[in-house]
C-alpha cells in the first residue's frame, strides 16, 4: 500500500468521481430504476443462492452505491443498512427507499468504509452485538488502499456467528483486461502483485460510456486473491468457501458473450472472472 497521504489523496479523487457517478447512474438503462421500482430485484442469482435466506436478519451493505442491492435485500426480508462515502449516493438511496416503500426496513449512512463502525454507532444504526450479515459486491475492493483494514471493519461490524459474503470481480481478471504483447513478451499494465495505486483518467462510466463525467481521475489498488482471503482470516473470520467463476458481471474482455442470466462468458476459455467468498465470525 502507498503512504497514508497518498491513500487519502486517492480516496478523495475516487469520492469525487463516485459523486458524479451517483448522480448519473440512476438515469441509465444499465441500472433500470423503473424496473426496480416496479418490483424487480437488482441482485444476481449468485449472491441470492450462496448467501441464502436473510429473512428477519440484520444486514450491512458496505460500499452500497445508491442502494438498489441494499433495498433488494430488504425485499428479501432483511433489515438493512447501507454505507457509502458518496453524499449523493446516500441521498439517492434514502429517496429510493421511500419511493419503494422500504424506509421502515432500510437506513443509509454516509461514511468512508474505514470509518463505518464509528459512523454506524453515531447514527444508532449498529444493532446491539453487531450485524447478522455483512455484504459487499461487484467492483468494490480495487477502490480501497488497505484490504487488511477493510477486513477488520467487516469483523468489527459482525455479530458473533454472523456471516460475511462478497461476490467480486476476480483480481486476476484485471490482468486480462490489460494484457498484450510488448517487445515480443507477454505484458499487462495491471500489476497483480502491485502495492501502489494505478492512476486512471477515463471519460464516461461502465453504465454509460458516452456520459459526461466531470471528475475523471481515479486511483485503484491491486489486491491479490490470497491477500483478500488472508486479511479476512487475520481479522478472525472463519472461511466457509471460496468459489471462482468463469463468467463476468460485465463485458470485461473482447469476445465475451452475454448469457441468459445477465452474466458474460468467453467461449472456449477457462479463466476466472469472478470470485465469491463466505466467512463467519466466531461464536
Amino acid at each position: 500500500m502507498d503512504d497514508a497521504s497518498g491513500a487519502d489523496e486517492g480516496m478523495a479523487l475516487n469520492r469525487a468521481h463516485w459523486e458524479d457517478l451517483a448522480a448519473l447512474h440512476p438515469t441509465t438503462e444499465f441500472y433500470d430504476l423503473d424496473g426496480f421500482l416496479g418490483g424487480e430485484s437488482s441482485l444476481q442469482w449468485v449472491e441470492r443462492e450462496e448467501l441464502g435466506d436473510v429473512d428477519g436478519r440484520s444486514l450491512l451493505h458496505l460500499q452500497c452505491h445508491f442502494g438498489m442491492d441494499t433495498l433488494s435485500w430488504a425485499r428479501e426480508g432483511a433489515e438493512v443498512v447501507g454505507v457509502d462515502f458518496s453524499e449523493t449516493a446516500i441521498e439517492t438511496a434514502r429517496n429510493l427507499a421511500s419511493d419503494a416503500d422500504l424506509s421502515d426496513h432500510a437506513q443509509f449512512v454516509e461514511a468512508n468504509v474505514y470509518d463505518a463502525p464509528t459512523a454506524l454507532a453515531d447514527a444508532e444504526a449498529m444493532p446491539a452485538g453487531g450485524f447478522d450479515v455483512v455484504f459487499t459486491s461487484y467492483g468494490v475492493l480495487t477502490w480501497l488502499p488497505d484490504v487488511e483494514a477493510w477486513a477488520r471493519v467487516v469483523a468489527d461490524c459482525l455479530a458473533p456467528g454472523g456471516t460475511f459474503y462478497v461476490a467480486e470481480i476476480h483480481p486476476f481478471s484485471h490482468v486480462l483486461m490489460d494484457v498484450g504483447v510488448r517487445d515480443g513478451r507477454l505484458h499487462s499494465d495491471w500489476p497483480y502483485f502491485g502495492e501502489g495505486p494505478q492512476t486512471y483518467d477515463v471519460d464516461g462510466s461502465y453504465a454509460d460510456e458516452e456520459a459526461d463525467v466531470a471528475s475523471t481521475e481515479t486511483r485503484e489498488w491491486p489486491h491479490p486473491l490470497g491477500d483478500v482471503v488472508t486479511a479476512l482470516l487475520d481479522a478472525g473470520l472463519d472461511l466457509e468457501f471460496l468459489h471462482e467463476h468463469e463468467f463476468a458481471c460485465f463485458e470485461q474482455v473482447a469476445g465475451m458473450e452475454e448469457r441468459d442470466d445477465g452474466f458474460w462468458e468467453l467461449p472456449g476459455a477457462s479463466l476466472p472472472f469472478l470470485f465469491s467468498l463466505k466467512a463467519r465470525a466466531p461464536e
